[in-house]
């Protein structure tokens, strides 16, 4: 890698994969941060919405080839590549596809100008784990993006990200608006540390201009950690629903995220049965690397999965236990 001064470090960057649930989080904050963003898209017409945030266009490619992305990467400083979050639904990219894909993008880094590589995979990734292909694959694309030439890279690592639009809390919200009577779950005894999509987006983004950042994989988990039942049962309990919480078999699991939308179980998505497979937590603490405190997790769910005239009711309470006004929602 060569040496760099980050003081130096431009503004324009290029987001891979980002129309789905993190790249809207990663490319709001890039926007707020003033960078100047070009999103990656087969379909702009699909995403205008992105549009809405200053500085952020969108930019066709249907096709990734080496020699469209070296002309993309032109005047480029910085790339994120986001395929690994599978919520981008018409943009998702098929995983026997990724790895060739990055490859591109790493020979397109080399012969480019860019500077920074910042990559998303997740806790416990590995070319070691087959017995996970999920965690197998990102494990491939991390050790790509490593041993990229020129550009410093930083791989992020996190936990379960959640908010608004999500594809784990929201949706078992909204099964349980649904029909409040059954509540299927999907590798309910895995176990996983949330954290909000919004402190994840800062946490990783800052990390474009420290050096000390350059080189890293970086865990990104909140402070609860907790079993997917647990969450779920959480999430029913401060919706007030009634729902019985029971576990659903793989082959049902995948039969209904296949159905997308034609599913009458809202609460599975591909996301919920291909990414949480095994244990997602660490001992790594987000205060200590990122320098700031998370969102707590009842914090966090509460601003979406709650209706509002419940959630008055749950500040008034948190008020009278003498909670932090700041940190009500």
């Amino acid at each position: 890698m060569k040496s760099m001064d980050l003081r130096l470090l431009g503004k324009n960057v290029v987001v891979l994969g980002g129309t789905g649930f993190v790249g809207r989080g990663v490319v709001s904050e890039l926007s707020k941060q003033g960078y100047h963003v070009k999103m990656v898209v087969r379909r702009p017409d699909r995403h205008r919405d992105f549009l809405l945030f200053p500085k952020t266009e969108l930019y066709e490619m249907k096709d990734i080839s080496v020699e469209g992305l070296e002309d993309l990467f032109k005047d480029v400083d910085i790339v994120f590549n986001l395929f690994a979050d599978m919520t981008a639904k018409t943009e998702n990219m098929p995983h026997e596809d990724m790895v060739d894909t990055i490859k591109m993008v790493k020979e397109a880094i080399e012969e480019s100008d860019v500077q920074r590589f910042l990559s998303l995979s997740q806790i416990g990734a590995a070319v070691s784990d087959e017995s996970n292909e999920y965690s197998y694959l990102l494990g491939r694309i991390d050790e790509l993006v490593a041993s990229t030439a020129k550009a410093g890279f930083t791989i992020a690592q996190p936990s379960m990200l959640i908010g608004v639009g999500d594809q784990t809390t929201a949706i078992i919200s909204k099964q349980m608006r649904i029909q409040s009577f059954f509540l299927p779950v999907v590798n309910p005894k895995t176990e996983v540390q949330p954290l909000a999509i919004k402190d994840f987006a800062e946490a990783f983004v800052n990390t474009i201009a420290d050096e000390s950042m350059v080189g890293k994989k970086l865990i990104f988990a909140g402070d609860t950690q907790l079993s997917i039942k647990e969450l779920a049962m959480m999430i029913k309990e401060m919706m007030g629903k009634p729902a019985f919480i029971y576990p659903m078999c793989d082959f049902g699991a995948k039969l209904q995220a296949r159905l997308g939308r034609l599913s009458l179980m809202k609460s599975i998505s591909e996301n919920f049965v291909v990414a949480y497979k095994k244990d997602l937590i660490s001992d790594v603490k987000f205060a200590e690397n990122y320098g700031f405190e998370p969102r707590s997790l009842e914090q966090t769910l509460i601003a979406y999965v709650v209706d509002p005239s419940m959630r008055e009711r749950y500040n008034y309470f948190r008020k009278e236990a003498g909670r932090n006004v700041e940190d009500l929602v």
